[in-house]
């Protein structure tokens, strides 16, 4: 009889402690006043590829209240049929039950969609709500909303004979896109290519691309969301890049917009009596490695603009090269190399007629000219000052005329210049090179028009100026006193940021 009554009374000692370890969680609240909050009442993607599933998105749910709730309900309204999905406590689906939130206590909602193809070209909206309903039927939603995007969707994709990429909507690629020997490809103005991690586009044959200044042909990674606060279309290294093997020659691009590789352009050893690419109005930015790099190649770039890379931004090896009215400006961040960033010497322009190889052997390309005119090579460091290193003097003119620098000029005596300034401020020239917003936080957006009174303002040459008289965004550097040097014509009205 005794022991059946410590027995009882050690069930009921265990019984009060799980009680009052269960702190009442069964005492739900039944109080229509009682309801749920939401970190957010709309949960917004941006743009997203359809076919492809988005990263996740969540968001808080809180109770408020001193009494727990039960959420009787938590579902998406067009329940399986939903382009989204969601993950309560761990658990994907679109319909859960009962689902017990303490007093004061909160718990994570997580979202991701995948937007099927719509046959548009423009992205098309995607609605669908996460109803939850608690005591006495009370319901509450959070809206959810993203828009899709209909791409062409290749992986290892080969063009083998003449092609006209169609720019009716853009292109996704994974691993590569091959242009073959022998193979003409032309891509249409307004066209982007949403590039997977590490694809590149590689040339053989001969790639033509002609946007227009309101519709430029973009490539840049495929990632359309953020990492952390960071948008992934501000952060280099996203994917390759574009290579140009030896036996392609005859390459023209304008108006075309390249961002956020590994690196920016890569032209293989090549034969300089031939043409390798005419550049203009290109804009080629942030890359975690060599922006553009070149061997014995025949290059003229005009208005374009060649900026932050974590290493070189020219990096060139025997040849011919024509610069006119470029913005040549290294301000790579120095900040945050857990993002993608990483730390660098903010080079400008290596020069040289000796490429060191595989193995450490190397071969001699002799420099043929390298002329820069009406154009601005800046940086914030002193490494950001031109490298000329020639084995011996160059077989063609080396000259700037009517540049801006932010450092000293290179001391040869086989280079001339020509009214030009030298050791202009840092931050005297472009609107914004700082990676710091307002508040001193990290934000690497630039914007390398100039300032009113920078100092590449009205130094341009008047008759080459002539000769290329809109800017890179179609603004006439030819109506006011002077011509400015650089890619971008100085405007007194404000505008937005680059993006």
């Amino acid at each position: 009889m005794q022991k059946i009554q410590f027995f009882i009374l050690g069930a009921l000692l265990i019984l009060s402690c799980f009680l009052a370890c269960n702190d009442h969680f069964e005492d739900y609240s039944d109080n229509p006043q009682d309801c749920l909050a939401f970190s957010t009442d709309t949960l917004s993607f941006d743009t997203v590829l359809t076919t492809v599933n988005s990263p996740m998105k969540a968001f808080m749910v809180y109770n408020p209240n001193k009494k727990p709730l039960l959420i009787s309900s938590i579902r998406l309204a067009e329940g399986a049929n939903s382009k989204f999905k969601i993950n309560v406590d761990g658990f994907a689906g679109s319909d859960f039950k009962d689902i017990e939130i303490r007093g004061n206590d909160s718990l994570y909602i997580l979202v991701d969609v995948k937007p099927v193809e719509t046959g548009q070209a423009t992205p098309a909206p995607f609605y669908d709500y996460i109803v939850f309903t608690t005591h006495q039927s009370v319901q509450q939603e959070v809206v959810l909303q993203a828009y899709g995007q209909d791409v062409y969707k290749h992986r290892d994709l080969v063009l083998d004979k003449d092609t006209i990429l169609s720019n009716f909507k853009p292109f996704l690629i994974y691993d590569s896109l091959v242009v073959s020997e022998g193979v003409t490809a032309e891509i249409q103005e307004g066209t982007t290519f949403y590039m997977g991690n590490n694809a590149q586009v590689i040339v053989y044959g001969t790639l033509k691309i002609r946007g227009t200044t309101d519709k430029p042909v973009v490539f840049r990674g495929n990632r359309t969301d953020n990492m952390l606060i960071y948008p992934y279309d501000l952060i280099p290294g996203q994917w390759g890049g574009i290579c140009f093997d030896s036996l392609s020659y005859e390459n023209e691009f304008e108006n075309v917009h390249i961002r956020n590789g590994e690196f920016g352009i890569w032209f293989k050893t090549s034969e300089p009596d031939r043409k390798k690419i005419t550049m203009k109005n290109v804009r080629l930015t942030n890359v975690s490695g060599v922006l553009f790099q070149a061997i014995n190649c025949d290059i003229t770039a005009e208005n374009c603009e060649f900026s932050n890379a974590k290493d070189y931004l020219l990096a060139l090896g025997g040849g011919r090269y024509q610069f006119t009215h470029c913005t040549i400006a290294n301000y790579y961040p120095k900040l945050n190399p857990e993002a993608g960033w990483g730390v660098g010497d903010n080079g400008t322009v290596y020069l040289t007629d000796e490429v060191v190889s595989e193995g450490d052997s190397s071969e001699h390309y002799p420099v043929l000219g390298f002329e820069v005119s009406n154009s601005i090579i800046a940086g914030h460091k002193p490494t950001s000052e031109i490298v000329i290193d020639l084995k011996e003097e160059p077989s063609g003119p080396i000259y700037f005329l009517n540049c801006v620098f932010t450092n000293k000029q290179a001391d040869k005596d086989y280079i001339n210049y020509t009214d030009c300034i030298t050791e202009a401020k840092a931050d005297s020239l472009f609107k914004k090179v700082d990676y710091l917003d307002e508040k001193d936080d990290f934000w690497p957006v630039y914007d390398f028009r100039l300032l009113e009174k920078s100092p590449a303002r009205n130094v341009a040459n008047l008759d080459i100026s002539k000769q290329i008289p809109m800017d890179i965004k179609g603004v006439n550097r030819l109506e006011d006193e002077l011509p400015d040097a650089g890619a971008y014509e100085y405007v007194a009205e404000s505008e937005p940021d680059q993006k």
